[in-house]
């Protein structure tokens, strides 16, 4: 078999068992509840067993890719962790687990109705690196019950800038990292997470409580969940776990990467006005101007009507943008503004509905705002703005689904 060939599922498992990678461990390291010091949940982490020559989930996974076996692996590591809770009569309490970023897209297909609460937990780099795949497996995770969890935030600003279109049911703030930066950011961050908490009825998790300095910090940023050695190490589950406190709400909520464009999103509610090339022009630079002012925990999403629409004055704005903002994407791109660069490309389809309509995005903590175009018969353009959040987040999402990958997907 020649190197990164698919294997069929015969063939991954014996090489999961050659390697050792099927004697698995799962250990769990429980979610409590802030107010009232009561388990919630537990997130499950895999060891190797006593069969296997691996011990750390880095080595585990450090081997599974170098045979092209990681999906495969990743889905043992679940089948693992769900058994031993099922096993130990865990139903009340809400299961944590993880997901390679590259991987998913054959979690979701692997995935099965949830008979108690599940919460896969992913990063925002998966929505950066395939967000075509994330956001479908995103909607297949929900319609099977499962919530989702954006892990590691406070690590990377882009995890700001993306929060709103992953729709977390749970954010778990990465409180070793977060203390490495300065106030001001601390500040930042504690604030667009507090709002989007809010805003989606999502919860706050603090992850890493290893003393009683951290708890208090947990605590000042709003947090109503903890996690780390403080409240609990990784381990198996007890014999008689402990009584359960309340149950981990998931909001029922997600983002749909399908349906009418943005220009008729924004102008069934909002009628257009009319005007000059040069005025939408200024328009939607007003709009990118809002996205270069927040900076690195921004995001700008642009759709063009076709490929020879963007001038060489806005193709040198969006690659000077790419440097400064979290992310960049663009939908028909002139062949000149390659894929890469900071800038994330994405062909327009002929029959694609975006095709003819004029969409800028600019999103990010406390920003949202949507401008669309379409040309008319006489060449002017009828126009609009919006700044309805949840609106801007629909539209964005149906940018974002359309975006290439940054690379092939891993091989199975």
């Amino acid at each position: 078999m020649s190197e990164g060939e698919p294997q069929t599922t015969s063939e991954a498992g014996a090489v999961l068992a050659r390697l050792g990678l099927s004697d698995l461990r799962p250990v769990y390291q429980p979610v409590v509840d802030l107010r009232d010091g009561r388990v919630v949940g537990y997130e499950a982490l895999v060891r190797g067993g006593p069969a296997s020559p691996l011990e750390s989930p880095a080595e585990l996974f450090a081997a599974a890719r170098t045979e092209h076996v990681v999906a495969e692996f990743d889905a043992a590591c679940r089948e693992a962790a769900v058994r031993g809770f099922d096993l130990a009569g865990a139903g009340p309490f809400a299961l944590f687990v993880n997901a390679a970023a590259d991987t998913l897209d054959d979690t979701a297909e692997l995935l099965q109705p949830a008979r108690n609460t599940v919460v896969i937990e992913i990063t925002e780099q998966a929505l950066v690196s395939r967000p075509d795949t994330l956001l479908r497996a995103l909607t297949r995770f929900r319609s099977q019950g499962w919530g989702v969890a954006l892990d590691d935030v406070g690590a990377d600003s882009r995890a700001l800038a993306l929060m709103s279109l992953l729709y977390p049911d749970v954010i778990k703030l990465d409180l070793g990292r977060l203390q490495e930066r300065r106030p001001e950011d601390v500040a930042r961050v504690v604030g667009a997470v507090g709002a989007e908490s809010e805003r989606r009825q999502a919860s706050v998790l603090a992850e890493g409580i290893d003393s009683e300095e951290q708890l208090a910090a947990a605590r000042v940023c709003g947090a109503q969940l903890g996690q780390g050695y403080l409240l609990g190490e990784p381990a198996p589950l007890p014999g008689t776990l402990p009584e359960p406190g309340r149950a981990l709400r998931l909001t029922s909520s997600g983002g749909d990467p399908a349906g009418d464009n943005p220009y008729r999103r924004v102008t069934n509610w909002k009628r257009p006005a009319r005007g000059s090339r040069e005025l939408a022009e200024r328009t939607a630079g007003l709009i990118v101007c809002q996205a270069a002012a927040l900076g690195e925990s921004a995001v700008v999403l642009v759709a063009y009507p076709d490929e020879g629409h963007a001038g060489a004055a806005e193709v040198a704005e969006l690659r000077e943008l790419a440097g400064r903002l979290a992310f960049v994407g663009v939908l028909g791109a002139p062949a000149h503004l390659a894929h890469g660069g900071g800038i994330r490309t994405g062909p327009l389809l002929a029959e694609d509905t975006m095709r003819g309509t004029w969409t800028v995005i600019a999103l990010g903590p406390g920003l949202a705002a949507c401008f669309v175009a379409q040309e008319a018969s006489d060449g002017d353009y009828e126009l609009a703005t919006s700044y309805d959040r949840d609106l801007v987040v629909e539209s964005a999402l149906l940018i974002m689904a359309r975006l290439a990958p940054l690379g092939p997907p891993a091989p199975r």
